[in-house]
């Protein structure tokens, strides 16, 4: 590599660019959204982010102001939120070759373009570093925000100039704002300069930190402090304990940590090749190796030490050192200066990141969930949840589905916000509406029991599989007691059988019925919905067992009221009013239930359009 041009060296890193952007971007939004997700979302909505943060948040605003503007600009398509992410890594991705030629040990040798190029590549294939990628979280950013305060330090420490030592300042308070664990990023620095720097400069360093920690301190008291007090919402905080040091050890040095702790301990020193043959060991420049480990180990040490007294350790949480285990990785590599040795062993760290995925978070499919939601719902019926924290994700998904306006409750911020009015408060809620859509996945069944009291009645449900979790939706509505059926479809012969027809509602290109029958049919009967023009002449009409072949006949309970809904392709279908027929039948042999008036349809209604 010492004979690249600049161009070439250019190229190169274009590449690794565009392969980190492929391994992030391809798959963005391939699962749905997840409760951290679903949380940021809901943040960055609030009308006051501030009073949201500081009474039931524990981190700082800067990230979801930024996300709120960010929303603005590209809408809020799972894609489009976790883009943000994504762009802002591959920005921590060219930083990190820049900063690594910034810390070259001797611009002789081929290490010089080696190490910028390698950590590059490093950190473009780092697994945690791409799963945080395609989160709507803090993470790419406050990672890239500590890379930003490390590069300007150094350019500020080559000649001391104001406009370097703002921009790190406003590094360091920007990721003060962002995440609490960008703090260790302080004494980081601060050891650093209290070890290796003297004089003025040492007292200019200590001065710049003070100066960032005291501009984040009006956040801090106002608020900060008081958020240690705020719920996490789950207990996800790993114990302190060497279970905890393997399980972190193999997310960010993979299964193949054997070889990856080794290169990252390898490139603490530089190896000096004699003319002789002979290998000598350097530790020189050991101020730069100092920054990197002391970045790579003092933000996990810390966290584990501070986790006795404060539950918030976590992987995720402690991954802004990304950059300084790229930067000693890619220098414990460059020690091999045979060209075959090294090739060999990027390549297996190539092969292996591209072919094996080491840090994986199967993320519960709300989305699907919220897809049967707009399938079938509209936007002026009421979406209850009963499922924890993940009212955060699937508020997202009912604003992604079904749009902003569409009325939605949360027990669980009934019981947490509104407790003196919980539950009579909801029941009456309930009670003003006609249709109640829950989403539930939950222990807790007090939501079927609020439901009986608002004379509401399950008339379907819908199941999403999450790793053996069922995720429901159910459709519950309110029919009076003396509600009587629009229609009976009763056959005799072989066996009796009765259907009634409880109710029909007509929309633009669905009919929705409700059936129920006195006891369990014998047969599975299809039902059917069509259209008839003025002349008496089918135009369309669709055919399935009730609830699109998901409910048939010979699976209802006695006296149980079905929702059944048919979609209406009228694409060709000329303008006009038609006539909205329902009838029912024996799909294998074909043979009609008529009607107790003997007619072999009910007309339930006319459609216009």
């Amino acid at each position: 590599m010492l004979h690249l041009s600049r161009n070439q060296r250019l190229f190169l890193l274009v590449l690794i660019l565009l392969l980190g952007a492929a391994v992030r971007i391809v798959h963005l939004g391939d699962q749905s959204l997840w409760l951290d997700e679903g949380i940021a979302y809901w943040n960055q909505k609030q009308p006051d982010l501030i009073a949201e943060l500081a009474t039931k948040d524990v981190h700082p605003p800067l990230y979801f102001a930024a996300l709120n503007v960010w929303i603005r600009l590209t809408g809020i398509t799972p894609e489009a939120m976790r883009l943000s992410s994504a762009l802002l890594s591959l920005i921590s991705v060219a930083l990190v070759a820049r900063l690594a030629w910034m810390l070259r040990r001797d611009p002789k040798l081929d290490e010089a373009v080696a190490i910028p190029v390698m950590a590059a590549l490093l950190l473009a294939l780092f697994d945690p570093e791409i799963s945080l990628a395609q989160d709507v979280r803090m993470y790419a950013l406050r990672t890239l925000e500590a890379l930003t305060a490390i590069y300007f330090y150094i350019l500020w420490l080559r000649g001391q100039r104001p406009l370097h030592a703002v921009l790190m300042v406003t590094a360091l308070v920007l990721l003060l704002h962002t995440h609490l664990i960008g703090a260790f990023m302080l004494p980081v620095i601060g050891l650093h300069a209290l070890l290796f720097l003297r004089g003025r400069v040492r007292v200019g360093a200590w001065a710049l930190i003070i100066g960032a920690f005291a501009l984040f301190m009006p956040w801090f008291l106002t608020y900060g402090i008081h958020q240690r007090l705020n719920d996490t919402g789950i207990f996800a905080a790993l114990p302190s304990n060497w279970t905890t040091i393997v399980e972190i050890g193999f997310k960010y040095f993979s299964q193949m940590w054997a070889l990856m702790i080794g290169l990252f301990v390898f490139g603490l020193v530089r190896l000096e090749y004699l003319p002789d043959g002979a290998v000598r060991v350097r530790w020189r420049p050991f101020a730069q190796s100092f920054l990197l480990f002391v970045w790579a180990a003092l933000v996990p040490v810390a966290t584990f030490i501070a986790n006795f007294f404060y539950d918030f350790l976590s992987p995720r949480r402690i991954l802004l050192i990304s950059p300084a285990i790229a930067l000693l990785t890619a220098r414990g590599l460059a020690n091999f200066k045979q060209v075959p040795a090294r090739y060999f062993l990027v390549g297996v760290i190539v092969i292996y990141s591209l072919s094996v995925v080491d840090d994986y978070y199967p993320k519960a499919p709300w989305d699907d969930v919220g897809d049967n939601l707009a399938r079938y719902a509209t936007v002026d019926e009421l979406v209850l949840m009963e499922i924890y924290r993940d009212d955060f994700t699937f508020d997202y998904y009912v604003d992604y589905d079904m749009g902003m306006t569409m009325p939605r409750e949360s027990l669980r911020r009934w019981r947490e916000d509104r407790a003196a009015e919980y539950p009579d408060g909801l029941i009456a809620q309930l009670t003003a509406a006609p249709t109640v859509w829950l989403v539930h996945w939950s222990p807790d069944d007090s939501a079927f029991r609020f439901l009986r009291q608002s004379g509401h009645v399950p008339t379907a449900k819908m199941t999403v599989d999450h790793i053996g979790n069922a995720l429901d939706l159910w459709r519950f509505d309110r029919f009076l007691a003396d509600e009587a059926p629009l229609m009976t479809y009763a056959r005799t012969a072989p066996i009796a059988d009765t259907l009634h027809l409880r109710r029909a509602e007509i929309a633009p290109e669905r009919v929705d019925l409700w059936w129920s029958a006195p006891a369990t049919p014998s047969q599975d009967y299809t039902t059917s919905v069509f259209l008839l023009d003025a002349s008496g002449a089918l135009v369309a009409q669709h055919d399935a067992y009730p609830f699109e072949n998901q409910r048939p006949t010979t699976g209802w309970s006695p006296d149980e009221i079905v929702y059944d809904p048919h979609p209406l392709m009228l694409s060709g279908v000329p303008a006009g009013t038609y006539q909205v027929g329902v009838q029912v039948y024996t799909w294998f042999d074909n043979v009609r239930s008529p009607t107790v008036e003997g007619a072999d349809w009910f007309i339930v209604g006319t459609l216009t359009r």
